[in-house]
């Protein structure tokens, strides 16, 4: 007997397996649920949902607004698709690389995944130095302002109408995306994409810093030293 066929032989405990089919319902959804919505696609009465919906609130799997009164996934999955992630061999690659290049460059350096929202940075790191730029994990890179995003939207061929041909055309040559006051004003960025086998950008890693301070010259320190990192990491020929 495999080990499927053994797993479906034993004896599990159906009120989780209620509450995990609820759950994946409201995971397969890119926009916040009604509770109607749910229960019809999960096949359960309204009140059956609710109790289980109130369960995965209270542990954090689930969040409901209260203006609108429905439901998304809560801070839970975040940390749990985050540690799943950490096993990953690139991700962590990425994350020495991204401490590494705070601690030489000076500057904010960040580990960015694409997510559901978008690009979404899950590991931060600052530099030695009192000043540094503050950013948050977890938040969520726009597409066409952030050096960051634009990486996810020309690589992914998803680039918004903000960015023209000619600009979608030099981040490909370069090898990176940077930004000079776009996406906050007086903060400049360089960030370049990580590849997997199959040539897709899997991560992006970005180093922030102030405009004094951080160049983002294609022959600039930072910008070379960013490329060489994510070239360590790429498993394609794309990074070369």
């Amino acid at each position: 007997m495999d080990q499927i066929s053994k797993l479906q032989a034993a004896q599990g405990v159906q009120s989780v397996e209620i509450g995990l089919s609820l759950f994946a319902c409201l995971a397969r959804h890119s926009t916040p649920c009604s509770l109607s919505d749910l229960a019809r696609e999960a096949g359960m009465h309204r009140a059956k949902a609710y109790r289980y919906l109130v369960s995965l609130q209270r542990s954090g799997w689930v969040v409901q607004d209260p203006s609108t009164s429905l439901y998304e996934l809560g801070p839970a999955m975040r940390e749990l698709a985050l540690r799943w992630l950490t096993h990953q061999d690139a991700l962590n690659l990425a994350i020495d690389e991204a401490r590494r290049l705070s601690q030489a460059q000076g500057e904010t350096c960040f580990v960015a995944v694409w997510g559901q929202g978008g690009a979404t940075a899950v590991r931060v790191f600052q530099p030695a130095r009192v000043v540094a730029i503050s950013i948050a994990e977890g938040a969520v890179l726009d597409a066409a302002s952030s050096a960051t995003g634009r990486v996810f939207a020309v690589w992914r061929s998803e680039a918004p109408e903000a960015l023209s041909n000619q600009v979608q055309a030099e981040i490909r040559q370069q090898g990176f995306a940077a930004v000079e006051g776009e996406h906050v004003s007086g903060i400049n960025a360089v960030s370049a994409p990580v590849f997997d086998e199959q040539g897709r950008p899997v991560l992006a890693v970005t180093l922030v810093g102030p405009a004094s301070s951080l160049d983002t010259s294609p022959r600039g320190k930072p910008a070379r030293a960013l490329l060489a990192a994510c070239r360590r990491i790429s498993l394609s020929p794309s990074a070369d």
